[in-house]
């Protein structure tokens, strides 16, 4: 392309005549046709010399400042690019910065048709009128990778943030604590309910009566089949692991619902990176 515009004859007049084009451009005609039309040179130059080529510049500027400091990282953060619609009414559609960093070869700034960017909107009509062509556009599927990555690492933030079950010890003194304290067994799993019998929308007497007892096939709909929010406020009362106790058939139903499915880094799913029964493998013969 720009071997293109080397070639062309009126860059390479422009090329040779920038000052001076500038300077005309700039300020002679916008001072002389107000002065012809209507006998107002200063007003000319001023307004729609002076002040609109400041605004110019400043709003071209903005794209260096406020377009590294307002709005989101829709596509990736390891710069600090972000797209913001102030920013774009402010840079005359230049705001979509995060997207333009990352994909730098797609001619539009903004790839959502009612996002704010004229440029994108002029070169498309050029396109529809065939006056440009070859229009780089970067493949679909690697910018719905960008956002995704994005949204996955926004929900690890969250995910982080949330407290989970620890791991707990194994006991084998099961049935003497719980002559001291209110608990019970499900699911292998030693629960301390005394924060919850009088909050237990079933009534207490529930579990009153299976205090020191496996009460796994009660919670697992035998007296009724609770919701995944009941599994996860389960979880968070238990105190350890009743040795012997755990039942074949309910591993699944011993993990809670909020921990089933799970951001991990690939780090942490695999010790080594190339390890072909994790992460990693050439089901596909693509390597020979």
């Amino acid at each position: 392309m720009l071997r293109d515009l080397t070639k062309n004859p009126v860059v390479r007049w422009q090329h040779r005549n920038y000052l001076s084009l500038i300077l005309i451009m700039a300020f002679a005609i916008p001072t002389l046709i107000p002065w012809l039309f209507w006998g107002d040179a200063r007003g000319g130059y001023i307004y729609a010399g002076v002040l609109r080529l400041c605004f110019v510049h400043h709003s071209t500027f903005c794209v260096n400042s406020l377009a590294h400091w307002l709005g989101e990282t829709p596509f990736d953060d390891k710069h600090t690019p972000r797209d913001h619609v102030i920013t774009a009414l402010v840079t005359i559609g230049e705001g979509y910065h995060n997207f333009h960093h990352q994909f730098p070869m797609d001619y539009r700034n903004a790839i959502k048709w009612y996002q704010y960017d004229p440029t994108k909107w002029f070169i498309w009509v050029c396109q529809q009128l065939g006056l440009a062509s070859h229009l780089k556009v970067f493949p679909d599927n690697e910018v719905q990778k960008g956002q995704l990555t994005m949204q996955l690492k926004k929900l690890r933030e969250k995910q982080e943030k949330n407290c989970v079950a620890k791991r707990q010890q194994r006991s084998s003194h099961f049935q003497e604590q719980s002559l001291k304290r209110p608990l019970i067994v499900i699911a292998g799993f030693i629960h301390d309910v005394s924060d919850f019998i009088e909050e237990h929308p079933g009534g207490p007497h529930l579990i009153v009566k299976m205090i020191g007892k496996d009460a796994t096939t009660a919670f697992f709909g035998g007296v009724y089949d609770h919701s995944n929010a009941a599994h996860n406020l389960l979880a968070m009362k238990r105190v350890g692991v009743l040795h012997g106790g755990f039942q074949p058939g309910i591993d699944d139903k011993a993990i809670p619902p909020s921990q089933r499915l799970k951001i991990a880094r690939y780090s942490e799913l695999s010790g080594s990176p190339y390890n072909s029964g994790t992460a990693y493998s050439d089901s596909e013969g693509l390597l020979g």
